[in-house]
C-alpha cells in the first residue's frame, strides 16, 4: 500500500475537499482524485460518497483515517531510526525492461537525482525473464518488469501500471478496424522471448486471429519505425509513460477482451535498500499517474506511443 496515497487521504479528510488537499500535498486536484481512485481500487472498497459535491468520505473512509495515521506514524518512526544519508546515497542498480528505457526510467532518474544528489542509479536493460535471475542472485537491487507468471516467495512484487495492448498502423493505412488490419496487413511481431510477446501471441491465438507474419523484432522503437514506413502493423503495449519524442503513427485500441500488460517493481524481501526502493516506486507511480492525467486530458485517440 502506498504511503503517499494514505497521506493524501488524510489531507483530504483534514482539508475537506480534493482541491484543498491538493494545496497541502503539492499536486494537482486531478492527481489527488486519481490517487484516491487508485487507493479504492487497491483496497477494493469505496471510500467516498461521490454523489455529493464535493465528494465526502463515507463511513468506510472515515473509519480508515485513524488506521492510516497509525500506519504513517509507524512508517515515519522506521525512517527516523535509519540514517537518511546512508539510505539515500551510494548506488542503486535498477533493471529495466526495454519498453521503459526511453520514458519511465530516465524521468524517474531525473526526479530522484534532483531530490537525492548523493544517490547514483545504474540502469541495466533486459527482458523480464533475464532480469529476474539477476535480481535473485543479487546483481540487481530492484527491477521494472512485466508481472511474473508465477510467485516467488523471497521476492516482493508491486504493481506500477497497466499497459493496454494496441494495434500500431501507419498514418496512410485505410480503415480503423484493428482486427481487420491484423488479418489483412503484414504483421510485425513483438519478440516472443519477452513475456509481453508471449502474451500478445496468446491473445492472437485466443481470438482466432491468423496474421501474415512479416518479421519479429525485440525493440519497440524498431517496430514503430517499421510501422511508420508502412511495412506492416503490430500489437504492442501502450507505454504507461511515453518517450519525449514519438513517431506519428496510429495506435488503435483492441476491441477484444485482451488483458493489459502489467508492469511493476520487484525486489528481494531481504533487501537492505527497501526504504530507498519504496521511494523509487513512489517516484515512478507519480510519473505514471501524471502521464495518465495528460492522456485523459488529451483524449484516448493518441497518434503515438
Amino acid at each position: 500500500m502506498s504511503i503517499r496515497r494514505l497521506k493524501t487521504l488524510i489531507a483530504v479528510a483534514e482539508a475537506g475537499t480534493f482541491a484543498a488537499a491538493a494545496e497541502v500535498v503539492h499536486v494537482s486536484q486531478a492527481a489527488v482524485s486519481m490517487q484516491m481512485k487508485s487507493l479504492e481500487e487497491e483496497l477494493r472498497t469505496t471510500l467516498f460518497d461521490r454523489s455529493k459535491r464535493p465528494p465526502e468520505l463515507n463511513q468506510t473512509g472515515q473509519a480508515l483515517i485513524p488506521k492510516a495515521r497509525d500506519i504513517i506514524q509507524a512508517y515515519d518512526r522506521l525512517v527516523q531510526s535509519m540514517s537518511g544519508k546512508d539510505v539515500f546515497s551510494g548506488e542503486l542498480v535498477l533493471g529495466v525492461v526495454p519498453t521503459c528505457v526511453p520514458g519511465l526510467a530516465p524521468l524517474a532518474m531525473v526526479r530522484l537525482r534532483d531530490a537525492y544528489p548523493d544517490l547514483r542509479i545504474r540502469i541495466i536493460p533486459g527482458l523480464s525473464a533475464d532480469l529476474m535471475p539477476q535480481l535473485e542472485r543479487g546483481f540487481l537491487d530492484t527491477a521494472i518488469i512485466s508481472e511474473p507468471p508465477r510467485t516467488i516467495g523471497h521476492l516482493y512484487w508491486r504493481q506500477l501500471a497497466e499497459e493496454p495492448l494496441v494495434v500500431l498502423a501507419a498514418r496512410e493505412v485505410q480503415g480503423d478496424d484493428p482486427l481487420e488490419l491484423l488479418k489483412t496487413r503484414p504483421f510485425i511481431r513483438f519478440n516472443r522471448q519477452a513475456w509481453v510477446g508471449r502474451q500478445i501471441d496468446e491473445m492472437l491465438q485466443r481470438n482466432g486471429i491468423r496474421v501474415q507474419e512479416n518479421m519479429e523484432l525485440d525493440s519497440l522503437e524498431a517496430i514503430e519505425t517499421m510501422v511508420f514506413h508502412n511495412l506492416g502493423v503490430s500489437v504492442v503495449p501502450r507505454r504507461c509513460v511515453p518517450p519525449p519524442v514519438s513517431l506519428p503513427i496510429w495506435q488503435l485500441p483492441l476491441n477484444t477482451h485482451a488483458k493489459p500488460r502489467v508492469l511493476g517493481l520487484v525486489w528481494r524481501q531481504d533487501s537492505p535498500k527497501q526504504r530507498l526502493i519504496e521511494v523509487v516506486y513512489d517516484s515512478m507511480a507519480e510519473l505514471v499517474e501524471e502521464a495518465e492525467l495528460r492522456r485523459s486530458g488529451a483524449g484516448e485517440a493518441l497518434p503515438a506511443l
